[in-house]
């Protein structure tokens, strides 16, 4: 896949209160979305982690990740109710040291060139690798738990002000990168639209 190794982690713990069910269990392919993220990360990772927020939520993921329930690491909240910021400092504490890829559970697609490219950047020695603008589909090395750590006792939820606070490398988003990566499913029309495409 790439020059050097990084773990997996999918956030799955949020609220999903605009799609008014739980996105990472929306049918897709005749799985779960996300047994269908887990299944990508899994080809490329050397450890695979979902971030579920609260403990009650396990059983069902597990039973939804089937056949790949074993190679995962499920996670809770070590701080909770305070957004993804909470799911990210979670899995990266209790993933080993190196870069961890991120990617949220409601960002159905994973680039496989743009992972490259962001893997490619690691020599960087930056703590976090992403596209410019765009907080997950993103590499996070391990020793920004810290900063995270300091971000949530703060009380200061913003994604996009960690990575300010942090030595973070930013790619140019590319003709050939895909934007669709970075589509959510927020609200079931978003689903729909997915489903038609």
């Amino acid at each position: 896949m790439a020059n050097k190794p990084v773990h997996g982690l999918i956030l799955a713990g949020g609220q999903s209160s605009r799609m008014g069910t739980d996105k990472a269990l929306l049918p897709i392919g005749g799985k779960p979305l996300l047994y269908q993220l887990a299944a990508q990360v899994s080809a490329f990772a050397q450890s695979l982690t979902v971030a579920i927020g609260a403990p009650e939520r396990e059983a069902v993921y597990r039973e939804g990740l089937d056949d790949l329930a074993s190679q995962a690491n499920f996670v809770t909240d070590r701080i909770p109710g305070c957004g993804p910021l909470s799911g990210l400092h979670a899995g990266l504490s209790a993933i080993g040291e190196g870069y961890t890829f991120v990617m949220a559970c409601d960002m159905p697609r994973l680039s496989v060139p743009l992972l490259q490219r962001l893997i490619s950047a690691a020599d960087s020695e930056a703590d976090v690798i992403c596209l410019s603008g765009q907080p997950f589909h993103a590499l996070y090395h391990s020793r920004t738990v810290r900063e995270i750590r300091r971000s949530l006792e703060a009380g200061d939820y913003r994604l996009m002000g960690l990575l300010s606070r942090l030595n973070t490398f930013m790619l140019e988003l590319q003709e050939d990168d895909p934007l669709s990566v970075f589509a959510n499913l927020n609200t079931p029309d978003d689903y729909k639209r997915y489903m038609a495409d």
